[in-house]
């Protein structure tokens, strides 16, 4: 018979048990199941300790502590969160929040700043463009539209502001801001999509726009009045896939009615927003075999009952509240029926149509009185249902601290940056998470009687996100410059890179700011 010897403690000592676990969510699966790769860290009091996921469950002693004070995870695509005072053998589940969507652009309205649009989409360095294509950043202009209604004159200027609000740095090489007025019952649009073959930035005056006579979602179900008009309402009914950013091939098929016009010009007004994919899904998907993203296609009768595709690799909205502009007469006659199609988790608020129109206007470009790039932390993210976008808000501060892993490198010193925002010449401010523009621009005198005024934000510039999966992701090198063939080259030295040969003075005039990740890898310690 054989003894066995049980050592047992005489101290009560307790535990937390973790379980980590992606959202259960039906298409988020940005990171594997149990989150393994990623490392958990607690505090109670003064104890802190940190340990890999490298298992399902984590298990935590806590000695006399009764338990966890907080708790932070970071997940093995980057993103991180917080929990605080959480039950012992906790199940802790991943966040579905955006960690990169490139900077926010806000105006004032009069009464306060608001939302416009994100921009700078077209020029991600070093991912995956849609899952399928790498980025060569063959486009780094874009045009956004804003409306008179969003930028009204104060003190004689127009105050524009952009943030850095996510997990990325930001190379602006040119920001500008240029007026166009035009008569009134004309409507000004800008194509605002990003597309795979790179095309000219432009805007488009259009009569006013007519909601389409009827719309059928590829279930056969109405939803004409869901796109009807800009209301935030959207549509969303393909449901959710595996990954997200990516769903079911699904459509929307429009008739514009019998009293579309016959001839052209004629456009398609689609506005909506895109849940995309990021570095890390882009990365499974190159590696599995699952349906990569397809980008919008108008398909039209074929004749025999079918469809066929009229228009392919449109491209898609680059982010929230954007328009895509397709014309309808390219194929001689005007498309009077068609359906868009897509498998991307593309959210479409309003499927309008108006006939372009050749009136006079006047375009021009403010004179940039002032660029003061300067700190203001974290701004709040909310989300109305599932079917909106995330969006920011500028009057709430929900952090002043480093919330995101930031790329290594020098960054763009706090003040003056009109020299670098110029011109289109490589010499660019950069920017990381937390950091803020504000933006004066001299107001010319008002448009005269009949007439009224937007607005066209111009940018140029690079995003890059610091997910693990995006390639050079943690640090700020290689800079990016206009004709670059690839993103492909491993970072080097500072002083070997291309750009600051080219530029070195900048390095000793604007780009003192030496950014590491040190406050996040700190984590719940004590600085």
């Amino acid at each position: 018979m054989k003894t066995r010897a049980l050592g047992r403690g005489t101290k009560s000592y307790r535990w937390q048990v973790l379980r980590p676990r992606a959202a259960t969510a039906t298409g988020d699966q940005r990171i594997n199941s149990f989150g393994i790769g990623g490392d958990i860290e607690i505090r109670a009091g003064s104890f802190v300790v940190k340990q890999p996921i490298d298992a399902p469950v984590v298990h935590f002693g806590l000695g006399d502590r009764s338990r966890c004070d907080v708790i932070r995870v970071v997940w093995p695509n980057g993103g991180s969160q917080v929990e605080f005072r959480k039950p012992t053998d906790t199940l802790v589940q991943a966040d579905q929040r955006l960690k990169g969507s490139c900077p926010f652009l806000f105006t004032w309205n009069g009464e306060r700043f608001v939302f416009v649009a994100d921009f700078m989409w077209s020029s991600p360095l070093g991912m995956y463009i849609n899952g399928q294509e790498k980025g060569a950043v063959a486009q780094t202009s874009e045009w956004i539209r804003i409306r008179g209604d969003q930028l009204v004159a104060k003190d004689g200027h127009y105050e524009v502001r952009i943030n850095a609000n996510l997990w990325e740095t930001h190379f602006f090489d040119h920001l500008a801001l240029h007026v166009v007025d035009h008569p009134l019952g004309m409507e000004m649009y800008c194509d605002e999509r990003l597309a795979l073959e790179p095309f000219s930035p432009s805007f488009r005056l259009m009569e006013t726009p007519r909601p389409v006579a009827k719309a059928t979602d590829h279930n056969g179900q109405d939803a004409t009045e869901v796109v009807r008009a800009v209301d935030g309402v959207y549509l969303d009914r393909a449901g959710r896939g595996r990954y997200q950013g990516i769903t079911r091939d699904h459509w929307v098929e429009v008739d514009l009615g019998d009293d579309a016009p016959k001839t052209g010009p004629v456009w398609l007004i689609a506005h909506g927003w895109v849940h995309p994919t990021d570095s890390s899904i882009n990365f499974a998907l190159e590696q599995g075999t699952s349906e990569r993203p397809r980008s919008l296609s108008l398909e039209v009768p074929d004749g025999q009952g079918g469809w066929k595709p009229a228009y392919t690799r449109i491209g898609f909205p680059a982010g929230k509240n954007k328009t895509v502009l397709i014309a309808l007469d390219d194929l001689g006659g005007v498309i009077r029926r068609f359906r868009l199609r897509t498998n991307m988790e593309i959210y479409w608020d309003s499927l309008q149509y108006a006939k372009g129109s050749a009136v006079d206007f006047r375009m021009n470009e403010l004179t940039l009185v002032s660029a003061d790039l300067r700190f203001r932390g974290i701004l709040a993210m909310s989300q109305a249902n599932p079917s909106s976008p995330e969006l920011p808000d500028y009057d709430r501060i929900v952090g002043s601290g480093q919330r995101w892993r930031d790329l290594i490198g020098y960054h763009t010193s706090f003040g003056d940056i009109r020299e670098l925002i110029a011109n289109v010449d490589d010499r660019y401010a950069i920017l990381t998470a937390g950091d803020d523009v504000a933006l004066r621009f001299a107001a010319p005198p008002n448009p005269p009687a009949g007439w009224k005024r937007d607005f066209v934000w111009v940018s140029d510039g690079w995003v890059k996100d610091g997910d693990l999966n995006t390639r050079h992701g943690k640090t700020v090198l290689p800079l990016p410059w206009h004709g670059m063939p690839s993103y492909d080259s491993p970072p080097s030295r500072l002083q070997d890179d291309p750009v600051y040969k080219r530029f070195k003075k900048d390095w000793d005039v604007f780009h003192t700011r030496y950014v590491t990740p040190s406050q996040f890898e700190r984590g719940l310690r004590q600085p």
